[in-house]
Formats: structure tokens, sequence, C-alpha cells
């Protein structure tokens, strides 16, 4: 019998979103089991990597990122897992990626070095992990969980080759900086490159003298404050580019102070705390001059988290109706 009466039938977007939605419950146990499965893949890079950071000052700042990830996923988990959904696509073309990153390891190993071939490993690990994140809860949460996903490549550990030319240009800024110093104050200091010749001192600036863990801790400072603090992307940028210059005007003038009064108080200081521990006060000091930059810059953490706060209610309310 015939009727005129609408039938309430599902549409078919209604459908699928019922779909996803039925296996939702798999999505986590998902991720998680992707994580440990390549944890244990990945386990004798993974093993070398930590040895490494161990033994090295260099990389030691590593052992700190997995944790500032988990902060930052957390702090804005309402953000990024808003809308979550299966991305098939994405997913395995992410991690096709990194099965392409353990291809060029596995065929490579042996003609790279050590640190090369760990760094081409740990890049694989990530991409992958990235992969697992994209498949599991999609390109929404993705690209709202971007910073944090591109924040994890901080895990690779860069060859000593490539850290080379970042050295040699915070030693340079750093001797220069103190040689102006030694200027603007009328000491008696002949510098020949990296040699400085007091009346009762000669020193030089050494590799290891160049600040390289202060820039290391400060780049990762302005990229976390940018986030959180400024808006524009290109004032991102500037504070990046400002770390080097910073570095290079508080070692310089550590180097300042130590030759100084190593020269005109007490030789002690030239082999004493100040100079072999003292690294943490001027590295407070930058960390002041980037906080006063990126206020210059228009950098606001009340009225970021406002805005926060706003999208994550918009998202609640959206998410109710």
């Amino acid at each position: 019998m015939l009727t005129s009466e609408k039938l309430d039938l599902p549409v078919p977007a209604e459908i699928e979103e019922e779909r996803v939605r039925s296996f939702a419950w798999v999505r986590r146990p998902l991720f998680v089991a992707l994580m440990v499965i390549s944890g244990f893949a990945f386990l004798k890079p993974i093993g070398r990597l930590f040895a490494l950071c161990l033994s090295s000052q260099l990389y030691s700042y590593i052992l700190l990122i997995p944790l500032v990830i988990v902060v930052l996923f957390y702090l804005e988990r309402q953000k990024i897992f808003a809308h979550v959904r299966w991305s098939s696509g994405g997913g395995v073309a992410v991690m096709a990626a990194g099965l392409v990153g353990v291809a060029a390891a596995v065929i490579l190993g042996a003609r790279l070095s050590a640190p090369s071939w760990l760094a081409l490993e740990v890049t694989a690990m990530v991409t992958l992990w990235i992969g697992a994140f994209v498949l599991c809860f999609g390109a929404p949460a993705s690209r709202s969980g971007l910073f944090q996903l591109l924040f994890s490549f901080l895990l690779v550990p860069l060859p000593p080759v490539m850290m080379t030319e970042p050295i040699d240009l915070v030693r340079r800024g750093s001797a220069a900086v103190a040689s102006f110093f030694f200027l603007m104050g009328g000491v008696p200091a002949v510098r020949s490159g990296m040699v400085f010749s007091m009346p009762h001192l000669i020193f030089w600036v050494a590799p290891e003298c160049s600040g390289i863990h202060s820039t290391i801790a400060l780049f990762i400072a302005s990229i976390l404050m940018g986030h959180f603090w400024i808006r524009k992307n290109w004032k991102k940028v500037a504070m990046v580019l400002a770390v080097t210059p910073i570095v290079a005007l508080t070692n310089g003038l550590r180097i300042f102070v130590i030759a100084m009064l190593s020269n005109y108080v007490n030789i002690a200081f030239f082999y004493g705390n100040l100079h072999h521990k003292g690294g943490t006060l001027f590295f407070i000091l930058a960390l002041a001059i980037l906080a006063g930059i990126t206020k210059a810059l228009g950098g606001n953490f009340e009225l970021r988290r406002r805005a926060k706060a706003a999208r994550c209610s918009d998202a609640l309310i959206h998410a109710t109706k």
C-alpha cells in the first residue's frame, strides 16, 4: 500500500558517520600497538640513541624531547583531538615514506658513518610514528597537532659534520663580542683569530667554549615560546634567527668576565666553577633576552590562552550539536 508519508531513513553521510563511530574504540589500541611494534623493530637504534645521549653532552637534550612531546600533546589535547577520524590513505602514505627510510638505512648502512646511519634510522622511525598518528586520528587532528608532530623530529641526532658549522659560527661570534667588550673597556687585549693575549693571561676560545649547548637549549625554547606566545609565522622565524646572536652576546660576555677576573683578580677564576659550570647563569640571561624579544614581537601568553580556551569551547559546542 502506497503512502505519502516520508520514511525516516538515514542519509548516506549519517550511515558513514555511524560506521566510523562504531570502530572508534579500535583507534587508540591500534595506535598504541603500532607504536609498540615499531619500538621493538627499532630497538637497536633506540639503544644506540640512548647510549649516544648518555655519552655526549651535545645530544643530552634528546632525552627530554619525548617528555616535552607528551606535555605538548596534553596541553593542546582538546584542540588536537576535537575531530578525529580514520585516514587510511594519508596514514599509509606517510608510513610508506618511513619504510622507504628504513630501506635506505638497510641499503646504505655500510656506506654511511655511524652517526649518519643512526640519524637516518631515527628519521625513519619518527616518520612511521607520524604515519601511525595520521592513520588512527586523521587529517584534521594531524593538522591541529602539526607542531607536535614536527617537533618529534628533534629526536633525530644531527651528525657531528652538520654541527661543525653552527659551532664555529657561535664560536666566532662569541670571540667577536668578547673582543668588542675588551675594546669598549679599554682593556689591553690583543686578538689573533680565536687567541686572546692579555698582560697576565693568554687564552683561546675552544670549540668547547662555543656555547653550543646553550644554543641548542635556546633554539628549542624559542620554538616553544613562538608556538605558545606568537601568532604570525614570520615573527616565530625571527625568534629562531635571534638565537645565534643572543648566544654569541651572552657567551662573549662570559668570556670577557672570566678573562677579566682571571687576569686582574685571581688566575683561579680561569679554572674555577664560573668557567666550567657557570653556563647556567648566562643561559638564564640569554633566556631573559629571548623573552624580551618575544614580548617586543607582540607575544602575550594571556591572550593566547584565552584564544585557546575560546577554540576549545567552540569545539565542545560543535560536538554537542
